[in-house]
């Protein structure tokens, strides 16, 4: 039997290399593009020496295609700048070239050469802006950040090539996803890391923005395995991935410092360096979609997430 050979861009980052270990599971051929030389997730999850990855820059349309031209039947694309701080600063011109350019050249590939190859774009949350109900697929996008509108640009790209030209290509709308990868300037990653400390006696505090803000965290694993299902679905479409329920940073620090019997609100300041411009106090997921459709969903709940994470389990 033939195997499946994929190629993910982005292969570097917290998705990407678990993404990549769960292909490597199905027995996919897997191959990989990175902006990066280095390969830390990939030796964390012991797979650097079983993927073949590319290093350039995104925005080169004869590498992308010289890539493209080895023969794929997937691709799934979790590559550009993520960073939302960074995207309003020096990255913001890196932020658009990192998303919208290569994925017009991936679907472009796609139209003119070879139409039977799927794609999938691990799209974001930002997209939406600021929304007081449950937001499903179909609701408004307003984003309110360089990376939110560098998101929603590819998205509605990729929506316009599989309507016009009937292309296998589709969206994973990820809220946001947590995992052992995390890099500590991501604010649980940077909670579990600093109440560490804290119990060390290294630390005496830990600065935040605003703790009542609600998001809805999953776990970046689980994630991957939806965004693989939807891939082999027949319904190319737009799917939200997340949990369907939202918690404040507030019952996150709670939690954390439960963990090590110590109150919150003793080592908690309050800093406005960490509020963001235009900061969405609440986002809330409607996954009916994803649970009709697709009837996968996740089900890894904040405390298991939290719990994972500062144990190292």
């Amino acid at each position: 039997m033939k195997l499946k050979k994929a190629l993910i861009f982005g292969i570097s980052g917290q998705d990407g290399s678990y993404l990549a270990k769960l292909l490597l599971s199905k027995k996919y051929l897997v191959h990989g593009v990175s902006r990066k030389k280095k390969n830390i997730n990939l030796k964390k999850l012991n797979i650097n020496n079983k993927v073949k990855i590319s290093i350039l820059k995104l925005n080169n349309e004869k590498k992308i295609f010289s890539i493209l031209n080895k023969g794929f039947d997937e691709i799934y694309f979790c590559g550009g700048q993520s960073n939302i701080i960074d995207s309003f600063n020096d990255k913001e011109q890196e932020t658009y070239e990192s998303q919208i350019i290569p994925v017009s050249h991936i679907l472009e590939y796609i139209r003119l050469r070879n139409n039977k190859i799927k794609f999938i774009f691990s799209c974001s949350s930002e997209i939406f802006g600021k929304l007081k109900k449950k937001i499903s697929e179909l609701d408004e996008k307003k984003p309110l950040s360089p990376y939110g509108l560098s998101k929603l640009a590819a998205f509605e790209i990729i929506k316009s090539y599989r309507e016009m030209f009937q292309l296998e290509v589709s969206s994973a709308i990820l809220f946001n996803h947590e995992s052992l990868l995390r890099r500590n300037e991501y604010v649980i990653k940077k909670i579990i890391e600093t109440v560490k400390l804290i119990k060390l006696k290294k630390v005496n505090k830990i600065e935040m923005g605003d703790i009542n803000i609600q998001r809805d965290w999953g776990y970046a694993p689980e994630y991957m395995k939806i965004m693989h299902a939807i891939m082999q679905s027949k319904n190319n479409s737009d799917f939200i991935i997340a949990t369907g329920k939202s918690t404040s940073l507030k019952k996150i620090l709670k939690i954390v410092f439960n963990f090590e019997n110590l109150d919150w609100k003793k080592y908690v300041v309050k800093k406005n360096i960490f509020f963001r411009p235009n900061e969405i106090k609440s986002k809330k997921a409607n996954i009916i979609k994803l649970k009709k459709i697709i009837k996968l969903y996740p089900k890894k709940n904040i405390y298991y997430i939290l719990k994972k994470l500062y144990f190292n389990e």
